[in-house]
């Protein structure tokens, strides 16, 4: 077996595209790795990147993707993306049609409310709620804002369509603000 054979180099396909990407995002946090264009060919530049990585984090340095090192950069990559990637979403509505009516107490309505809270720090339309996970007091009016922004009917119940946009409010002014 030659030394480009034996180091991956010229291999190309999904499995060169998955490690070039796992170590691409690696790199973003870690100046020491080296960033690269996920082109799904094992070239000069990926075995590069797989050295630094070997040298930094799991070594001897071979340049060879063997299990270990490949374990070792699924490993480091699920990390990363545990403490820097996005959070997975967060299905808080029971399945189905869904309604919070005012006045009725369900648990979901806690999570709007502390929603509502965050909001009303960058936004002067939304007053503050009491953790109470009942939708009285100022959430059903909030709920209504939420309602009149989206174009909803403004009935201060919380469904999914109300639900929806308040996410999408709460993501484009909180999270990523």
């Amino acid at each position: 077996m030659n030394n480009a054979a034996a180091n991956g180099t010229g291999m190309t396909g999904q499995p060169v595209r998955s490690l070039q990407y796992m170590l691409n995002q690696l790199a973003i946090h870690d100046p020491k790795l080296i960033r690269l264009t996920v082109d799904g060919i094992f070239g000069e530049r990926t075995l590069e990147a797989v050295m630094v990585f070997q040298r930094e984090y799991h070594p001897p340095v071979t340049g060879v993707v063997d299990m270990g090192t490949w374990d070792a950069i699924r490993s480091a990559y699920y990390q990363a993306e545990m403490q820097y990637g996005f959070p997975p979403p967060l299905n808080v509505l029971p399945c189905g049609t869904y309604t919070a009516d005012e006045g009725q107490e369900c648990p979901p309505v806690l999570i709007v409310q502390a929603m509502f809270v965050s909001l009303s720090k960058v936004m002067n339309n939304f007053s503050p709620c009491k953790m109470s996970s009942c939708n009285d007091g100022e959430t059903p009016a909030n709920i209504r804002i939420v309602q009149q922004l989206a174009g909803l009917p403004v009935t201060g119940v919380l469904d999914r369509p109300t639900w929806a946009y308040l996410v999408q409010l709460y993501q484009a002014l909180v999270t990523r603000a």
